[in-house]
């Protein structure tokens, strides 16, 4: 374990919680960042009617370290809010502070033999990062500035509480890391911490909007640890809400994190059966303003996007500042093309800023046939939404071809060829 490469410890994947089958979604909202208590105290608040996973996570506890911790759940109103926060006490006894001693800890815990891997994976991950940032061996690490009990809680009984959920997909929206200074053992540095930021690499973040920590290396662990994926609000059927909050007064709001779990939809689960020809996926929307840019090379950057796998490219006349006429141009990306996109509109076009927007998007089933019309092959395109076949496209350039060698209108080639196609579908009871 203490062999771990550095690189396993610059970034998590991005994907379904280990070992749990899909269903559950739970939806993190850091209003004002994450920290660990803060996000175990969102998940026990969402259950308080019934109490079992306080139960479940008391129980936890007590075999980590026996007569060591002190576990309080205090019910109580942030800002006017309904929410839970959580207090742990660390009693008298060895600190842990290195690796060694953590694994040893959760050796004896009465866990399940997942939870104990993923919180073994968590500290050996954290300690790698630790590392890094101090130019030390892991075995070197002292995990002064977490505090090794609350950092032990807050780790083991996250993915208590998230197995107990049966979660089996975490999806966070951009967090807040807040700014300003913080007091380390190794002096003033500026927020976020160095090993936040390095446990964040790959996720949505931005400053503020307080001038304090708000985002803590515990909490940015958890985030990567639970494969949380960046994106908006998924669509789900809502089951438990929770708020957690954290220790710090905010000048500008509550100090809450809200978390929301429930059964996430697709077509099926709406009703709408396996051939619905329904699907839902995630894109980036990227845009920017172009006030000084030629036509020429607008359109060659549009058309470099295309050819390199944008979704879709499109450009809107606005009037910019000084009364400039200008353009907006706009780009749908896959997020795994995200980066690739922005550094190839910046380089292209020199423009000084790429705004973003995440969001989710229902698609229809598409595919694409060959017909044949006046002895040549036209590509058709066509697109299916419940069984039904809403879209037959015939390519241009096929059928202009066509059209110039049979002396054929355009329009009646592309008529035929659609005609080809919804001839051929129909039998294979894509049509209702």
């Amino acid at each position: 374990m203490n062999d771990l490469p550095e690189e396993a410890g610059r970034q998590a994947v991005h994907g379904s919680v280990p070992g749990l089958s899909a269903g559950k979604v739970l939806y993190l909202d850091p209003w004002t960042g994450i920290s660990g208590d803060m996000l175990l105290a969102a998940l026990l608040d969402s259950d308080r009617d019934d109490g079992s996973l306080q139960e479940t996570l008391r129980g936890a506890v007590d075999s980590l370290c026996p007569d060591k911790i002190a576990l309080e759940v205090v019910r109580d109103v942030e800002r006017g809010l309904s929410c839970t926060r959580l207090r742990v006490r660390g009693e008298s006894g060895p600190p842990l502070r290195r690796l060694a001693d953590i694994e040893r800890s959760l050796q004896g815990a009465s866990v399940s033999q997942r939870v104990r891997t993923q919180a073994a994976e968590a500290f050996a991950r954290l300690a790698a990062v630790e590392a890094a940032v101090h130019g030390c061996a892991v075995d070197e690490i002292h995990f002064h500035e977490v505090g090794a009990v609350d950092t032990l809680v807050d780790v083991v009984g996250t993915f208590v509480l998230v197995e107990a959920l049966e979660v089996g997909r975490v999806v966070v929206a951009p967090i807040p890391v807040g700014g300003g200074a913080i007091e380390m053992a190794h002096g003033r540095l500026g927020a976020p911490a160095p090993a936040t930021l390095r446990l964040l690499e790959g996720y949505p973040i931005l400053g503020g909007p307080e001038a304090r920590e708000l985002t803590t290396p515990t909490g940015a662990l958890l985030i990567g640890q639970l494969r949380a994926e960046p994106g908006p609000f998924p669509l789900m059927r809502t089951e438990r809400v929770g708020y957690g909050a954290g220790s710090m007064r905010l000048d500008h709001g509550p100090n809450v994190l809200r978390a929301v779990i429930g059964r996430e939809l697709t077509g099926e689960s709406l009703g709408w059966g396996e051939e619905a020809g329904i699907d839902r996926d995630s894109v980036v929307h990227l845009e920017s303003n172009l006030d000084d840019v030629s036509p020429e090379v607008v359109g060659h950057t549009c058309r470099l996007l295309r050819e390199t796998g944008a979704l879709d490219v499109w450009t809107i006349a606005a009037g910019m500042k000084k009364d400039r006429p200008g353009i907006v141009l706009h780009v749908l990306v896959s997020p795994e093309d995200e980066e690739a996109a922005v550094e190839r509109i910046i380089i292209q076009t020199g423009t000084l800023g790429v705004r973003r927007q995440a969001m989710s998007r229902w698609v229809a089933t598409r595919g694409t046939m060959t017909v044949v019309v006046c002895g040549g092959e036209v590509r058709v395109k066509w697109g299916r939404w419940r069984g039904r076949i809403v879209s037959l496209a015939p390519e241009y350039e096929d059928a202009a071809a066509i059209a110039s060698a049979e002396e054929q209108p355009v329009k009646d080639v592309m008529q035929r060829a659609a005609r080809a196609a919804w001839d051929l579908l129909a039998p294979k009871r894509l049509l209702p």
